[in-house]
Order: structure tokens, then C-alpha cells, then sequence
């Protein structure tokens, strides 16, 4: 046998190896995310002037949230995925008046 098909015949084995004792391991978890770690939560602000240095006219829960204070002259907030969730983690502070929107400017 060459060295080439004994390295191609020992990776799989290598791997399947791998896998069976990271599953018999105590305490080890196995998690695929679509996303990387932390981005589903939203970062806490203290103050709308800390949140409008990352998010320059706020966040919305939604389009709908954000095209409302559009319609009331402000400038339009994010709702990206993770304007969404930093709105999540701070509307019982941030959004005062419950429209759907924290730090509208």
C-alpha cells in the first residue's frame, strides 16, 4: 500500500473517531448556528446617545415601526436582523412611548 491511499483511507477514520469521542465526552455540546455567537442577542445601551452611535436614527421592531416615524418626519430607524434584537433587549427603556420604535431621531 503507498502512503498516499493509506492518508486517504485514514482520514475518514480520523474523523469518525473524532466525532465518537466528542459524543461520549461529558460537558461537550455540539451546536451549529447560522450565525456566529452573540447575534441573536441584542447588546445593551444605557442611553439613546450610546445606541445613536451605532444606529444613527434608532431601531424598530419592524418596517411598519420604522415607516411610521418616517411618516412623522423622523429619519428612518434599522430593522436589520440585529437592530431588531438590540431593539428586543432595550424597548422597556428605550421606547417610551411603545410604538414600536427605541431612540427615534
Amino acid at each position: 500500500m503507498t502512503e498516499t491511499n493509506y492518508r486517504a483511507m485514514a482520514r475518514p477514520r480520523l474523523a469518525a473517531t473524532l466525532t465518537a469521542l466528542a459524543l461520549t465526552l461529558p460537558g461537550v455540546a455540539l451546536v451549529a448556528t447560522a450565525e456566529p455567537a452573540g447575534a441573536a442577542e441584542g447588546k445593551y445601551y444605557s442611553s439613546c446617545d450610546k445606541l445613536h452611535k451605532d444606529f444613527k436614527h434608532g431601531v424598530a421592531k419592524s418596517a411598519k415601526a420604522a415607516q411610521k416615524q418616517v411618516r412623522q418626519g423622523y429619519g428612518r430607524p434599522s430593522t436589520t436582523k440585529k437592530a431588531k434584537a438590540v431593539y428586543k433587549t432595550n424597548k422597556s427603556r428605550l421606547d417610551r412611548d411603545n410604538d414600536g420604535t427605541a431612540c427615534e431621531a
